[in-house]
């Protein structure tokens, strides 16, 4: 396998043993997030009975992040409003498109499928990798990806921190 212009890393691999953390909690982490995009996951959350196994508040603090919420099919269901600076579109135009309408000709195919088996077993990851802008230009996207578990323990939803690195 080739990772051309990639990085590929799993964060942590042994969460089978860790105790669910609820919404709840971890949503009080959360206090500074922008408050659509803090009602949007509330929603969403709620209705899942979302549980976490890890905190990912120290993300959701570094402003330079943007936040995609992506479904078990990598289906985009929520996006902060910055989104817009990383990739050109807005948070409304990405909501129920693909993850892969942000890659192109240049990004790796074998990130691609280490990230589809990641999320398929619901192991946390960090990965940077080409994406590419509305308008088509690439960028090299830093991302870091946590699983979340609905009520019966079951991934319903990845969140995403992404923010734009330079080489």
């Amino acid at each position: 396998m080739k990772l051309q212009s990639s990085q590929f890393t799993v964060l942590h691999n042994e969460l089978k043993s860790t105790p669910l953390l609820s919404w709840s909690i971890i949503k009080r982490l959360l206090w500074d997030l922008d408050r659509d995009l803090l009602e949007s996951l509330d929603a969403i959350g709620t209705e899942y009975n979302w549980h976490f196994k890890y905190f990912i508040d120290s993300f959701s603090h570094f402003k330079d992040y943007s936040i995609v919420l992506v479904d078990t099919q990598s289906i985009i269901k929520v996006a902060s409003k910055n989104i817009v600076d990383l990739t050109g579109y807005n948070s409304k135009e990405l909501i129920n498109t693909s993850c892969k309408s942000l890659c192109g000709e240049r990004t790796s195919e074998d990130v691609m499928f280490l990230m589809g088996i990641a999320m398929a077993e619901g192991i946390p990851y960090e990965v940077r990798m080409i994406n590419y802008r509305k308008d088509k230009t690439s960028y090299m996207c830093e991302k870091h990806a946590f699983p979340i578990y609905n009520g019966d323990d079951k991934i319903s939803h990845y969140i995403v921190f992404k923010q734009e690195y330079d080489v």
